[in-house]
C-alpha cells in the first residue's frame, strides 16, 4: 500500500483541523474508510483522490508520491518571494508618484530631511564601526600579523554590510512613516466618494481632516498637517541642529559686536586726517558703510537666536544702500590717494656704542656690517637708524651678538605718519639700519671675522652631522621594514607547516 499517501492525508487533515468524521462526511465515505486510508490498510478510489485534490488545491502526483509538507513549503517560499518583489516595486511606484505630486517647497523640505537622516545614520555607523574595531583589535592583538589582517578584513566586510543594511532599513522606515504612509492615506481618503447630504460643518472639518489637498490631477501635495507630518525624531534633530547653529551664531555675534566697537573708534580717529580731502571723505564713508553692514548682520543674528521676525524688505534695502555707499567710498579713496606722494623719512639719527672685545666674540645682523680700522683697544659701533628707533643687542648661543633695531615708542611714530598724511605724503619708513659700522684695531677686526667664519663652519658641520644621522635613521628604517617582511613570510610558512602536520 502507498504509505506516502497515508502520511500526506494525515498531514492535510490535521493542518485543516478536521476530524476523521468531518473529512469522511465531506467526501461521502465512512469514518472507517478514512482510518484505513491513513493506516495504509486500504486505498481510495480515483474519484475520491480527485475530490481530495480539488478540495485542498493539490496535485495528484504530489499527493500520492511526494512529501506534501515540503511541497507546501516550497509553494509558500515562492509566494513570499513574489510578494516581497511586488511590495518593493509598489514602494518604488508609490515613491515616484509621491514626489511627482509634491509642490516645490515640500520637495525641498523632504529632500533636506532625507539628507539630514542619511548624514545622521552615517555618523552613527562610523562611530559604531570605530568602537567595534577598537574592541576587535584589543581581542586579536595577540595573533600573528597575517591572521590579524585577514580577520580584520573579514570583520570590516561583515560590519559594513550589517551597518549598511540596518541604516537602509531605518532610512526606508522613517521615509515611509514620515511621508509615504501620509500620502497614501490622503490619496485613499480623496478617492472615497463622500455623501454631501451628511457633510460635516467647515469648522469641524478644519479640525479633523489633514490640511492637504488633491483637488484635481494637476494639484500638488502640500504637507502641513501637524498631527501627521510632524515626526518626533526629525523634530528633535532639527532642534539639535538649529541649537548648534545658534551656538556658533552667538560667537559670530560677539565678534561682530567687538568689530563694531572698533569701527566706531576708527570713525572718531579718522578725523585726525581731515586735511586729506577726498581721501578723508572716502575713508569716513567706508567706515560708516561697513558699520551699517555690521549692524544689519547683528540684527539678523539676534532675530535668529531669539526667534524674532525679521523685516526682510527693510533689511534688503539697508543692505543694498550700504553696498552702494561702500562702492562710492572705495572710489573716493582711490581718487584721493592719487594726490599722495611717497617720501622717505628725514628723521635719521646717528649714534655710537662702545663694546668690550672678547676672544670668541663676533657680530651678525640683517644689515651689512662694515669694518674700519682704528687705534682703539675696544670696539665702537656706529649706526644710523630712524629717529624713533634704537639699537638692540641680542645674545647668540655661540657667544655672538646679533645687532637689530627696536622701536618701542609707537605714539610718536603714529603722530609722524598722521602729520605726513595731512600733508598728502605717504611716509616710507625703514626701521632697519641705514648704515652699520664697527671701528676696531686691525687684530680685533681679524679676530671678529675669524670667529664669524668659525661660527658658520660649526653650523655647516652641525647641518652635515644632522643629515648624516637622518641618512643612518633612514637606513635602519629600511632594515626594520625588510625584517618585518621576513617575519611575516616566516609566520606564513610556519602556519602552512602546522596545517600540513595537523592534516
Amino acid at each position: 500500500m502507498n504509505s506516502v499517501f497515508a502520511e500526506n492525508l494525515k498531514k492535510i487533515r490535521k493542518d485543516h483541523n478536521l476530524s476523521q468524521e468531518q473529512l469522511a462526511e465531506e467526501l461521502g465515505v465512512s469514518r472507517q474508510a478514512i482510518s484505513k486510508w491513513e493506516s495504509a490498510l486500504a486505498y481510495p478510489e480515483m474519484d475520491k483522490i480527485i475530490a481530495l485534490c480539488d478540495k485542498f488545491n493539490l496535485n495528484i502526483d504530489d499527493l500520492l508520491h511526494k512529501d506534501i509538507k515540503e511541497v507546501k513549503g516550497e509553494e509558500e517560499t515562492k509566494n513570499n518571494l513574489n510578494k516581497y518583489i511586488d511590495d518593493f516595486l509598489k514602494f518604488i511606484t508609490d515613491t515616484l508618484n509621491f514626489f511627482c505630486n509634491m509642490n516645490f517647497k515640500s520637495k525641498i523640505k523632504c529632500l533636506f530631511e532625507q539628507v539630514l537622516i542619511i548624514s545622521f545614520l552615517v555618523i552613527l555607523s562610523v562611530l559604531f564601526y570605530f568602537f567595534a574595531n577598537h574592541i576587535l583589535m584589543g581581542i586579536i592583538s595577540f595573533l600573528p600579523l597575517k591572521i590579524n589582517h585577514i580577520l580584520k578584513s573579514i570583520f570590516d566586510g561583515i560590519i559594513f554590510f550589517i551597518l549598511g543594511l540596518i541604516s537602509l532599513i531605518i532610512f526606508i522606515h522613517i521615509f515611509k512613516t514620515r511621508y509615504l504612509n501620509y500620502y497614501l492615506n490622503i490619496k485613499i481618503s480623496n478617492e472615497i466618494p463622500q455623501d454631501k447630504s451628511n457633510e460635516i460643518p467647515q469648522d469641524n472639518l478644519k479640525e479633523k481632516t489633514p490640511k492637504i489637498a488633491l483637488k484635481n490631477e494637476t494639484s500638488k501635495i502640500i504637507i502641513r498637517d501637524p498631527e501627521t507630518s510632524e515626526y518626533s525624531f526629525i523634530k528633535g534633530l532639527f532642534k539639535f541642529i538649529i541649537g548648534i547653529i545658534k551656538f556658533f551664531a552667538l560667537f559670530l555675534l560677539l565678534f561682530l559686536s567687538f568689530s563694531l566697537i572698533g569701527l566706531f573708534c576708527s570713525l572718531i580717529l579718522s578725523f585726525l586726517i581731515w586735511k586729506t580731502g577726498l581721501f578723508f571723505v572716502g575713508l569716513l564713508t567706508l567706515i560708516i558703510s561697513i558699520s551699517s553692514l555690521n549692524i544689519i548682520l547683528i540684527l539678523i543674528i539676534l532675530n535668529f537666536i531669539f526667534n524674532r521676525k525679521t523685516e526682510k524688505k527693510k533689511m534688503i534695502w539697508s543692505f543694498l544702500i550700504s553696498l552702494i555707499f561702500l562702492g562710492i567710498s572705495i572710489g573716493l579713496i582711490l581718487i584721493g590717494s592719487l594726490n599722495f606722494n611717497i617720501v622717505k623719512s628725514n628723521n635719521i639719527k646717528t649714534n655710537t656704542l662702545e663694546y668690550n672685545m672678547q676672544d670668541d666674540l663676533f657680530f651678525t645682523s640683517y644689515t651689512n656690517i662694515e669694518y674700519f680700522e682704528t687705534d682703539i683697544d675696544n670696539l665702537k659701533i656706529e649706526y644710523q637708524v630712524y629717529n624713533l628707533c634704537d639699537l638692540k643687542l641680542e645674545d647668540d648661543i655661540y657667544n655672538g651678538i646679533h645687532l637689530t633695531t627696536i622701536c618701542s615708542n609707537y605714539i610718536p611714530i603714529i603722530k609722524d605718519i598722521i602729520n605726513n598724511l595731512n600733508h598728502k605724503q605717504l611716509l616710507d619708513l625703514n626701521y632697519d639700519f641705514q648704515s652699520l659700522k664697527i671701528y676696531a684695531s686691525h687684530e680685533n677686526i681679524l679676530k671678529l671675522k675669524e670667529n664669524f667664519n668659525n661660527h658658520y663652519q660649526k653650523l655647516n658641520a652641525y647641518d652635515d652631522e644632522i643629515n648624516n644621522y637622518e641618512n643612518i635613521i633612514s637606513e635602519y628604517e629600511d632594515k626594520i621594514t625588510s625584517y618585518e617582511t621576513k617575519i611575516q613570510e616566516l609566520e606564513i610558512q610556519l602556519l602552512e607547516y602546522n596545517q600540513k602536520n595537523c592534516e
